[in-house]
């Protein structure tokens, strides 16, 4: 049963002014766990503020889809590598104590924005 959905658009020029500014590393580094900031480094370097901006406008619907917005979870306990997204540490044991045991989340990008979809199941 579908207990939650979120969506969310973010311009992926507010992330590459981001990179310019604090570098890669440290921008990407703010929100996302350090194996999935490796996983986007290892890519495209030219894609990667439209990669980032994708990842928070996921971030941005998980919240949403939780009913939370970003309080209360760790962003960086939201994983999403090759279409695949997961929790892990106090934000898994959060969804458990839900029921909340699959998450569906997609990412599209297109001209300067970042659409991200996420859907919560019991």
């Amino acid at each position: 049963m579908i207990v939650g959905l979120g969506t969310d658009l973010c311009p992926p020029s507010r992330w590459r002014h981001l990179v310019e500014r604090f570098g890669a590393e440290k921008a990407g580094g703010r929100i996302l766990h350090p194996e999935e900031l490796a996983y986007l480094l290892e890519g495209n370097r030219e894609r990667l503020p439209e990669r980032l901006a994708g990842r928070w406008a996921l971030r941005e619907a998980f919240g949403k889809a939780l009913g939370t917005g970003l309080d209360g979870w760790s962003w960086k306990e939201l994983r999403y590598v090759n279409g695949r997204l997961w929790a892990v540490g106090s934000l898994a044991k959060l969804l458990a104590d839900r029921e909340i045991r699959t998450l569906h989340g997609s990412v599209s990008h297109d001209g300067d924005l970042a659409l991200a979809v996420v859907i919560l199941e019991r």
